[in-house]
């Protein structure tokens, strides 16, 4: 996909998000907003640096992390179970990502997805060690599940301890990797089969 179509939806995105602040005037909002545009950003600077050509549909999984996971984020302290559908569905997303940059290599596909799914739980590592350092400094409430209280905006209950949160976070995020891994293991026998077929009936 060319670039300047990328700068297109880049420039589309960030006139949307600058509308919603223009909406939503505070502190947390601006936040929420500028770290979703960042993360656009910094998403295009690493593809255009690196010239690395991601399709329009990688593009759009990281608008769907950094939507649902950024700028949708006082969600986490209003649904216990959205975190948990994040870390499930983040990994399948991160590994199509990932999955784009390996498959340029000399790779048979095994070792293709091999290397995919450890690059996804890797990132899945890093991310919990990065909440456990926001959480050591500034107390985000990044592990554990917080409930918010109806008595007070700031006050939350927590309903989950930390360290089994982000235990129950690794295994759901593994599972997503396992299921994008596997998806493309049956997706390609399916082909081999299809290919098999064809060539049978010529």
């Amino acid at each position: 996909m060319e670039y300047k179509i990328k700068r297109r939806f880049i420039l589309g995105i960030s006139l949307l998000l600058f509308a919603l602040l223009y909406f939503f005037k505070n502190t947390s909002s601006l936040l929420r907003i500028f770290a979703t545009l960042a993360g656009l950003v910094s998403f295009y600077i690493f593809d255009h640096y690196f010239n690395i050509n991601f399709e329009l549909k990688h593009y759009l999984y990281i608008l769907i992390i950094a939507f649902f996971g950024i700028l949708l984020s006082p969600l986490y302290f209003i649904s216990e179970n959205y975190d948990k559908i994040l870390h499930l569905v983040i990994p399948i997303l991160t590994g199509g990502i990932v999955f784009f940059l390996v498959n340029k290599q000399n790779l048979t596909l095994k070792w293709k997805l091999v290397t995919t799914l450890l690059f996804t739980i890797s990132i899945l590592t890093i991310f919990e060690v990065i909440e456990f350092s926001l959480d050591k400094l500034w107390d985000l409430k990044l592990q554990g599940i917080y409930i918010r209280d109806i008595t007070g905006l700031e006050k939350f209950n927590i309903i989950m301890d930390k360290n089994d949160d982000t235990m129950i976070d690794l295994i759901i995020g593994i599972l997503g990797s396992l299921i994008f891994t596997f998806y493309n293991i049956i997706k390609s026998m399916i082909n081999r089969v299809k290919w098999s077929s064809r060539r049978f009936i010529k």
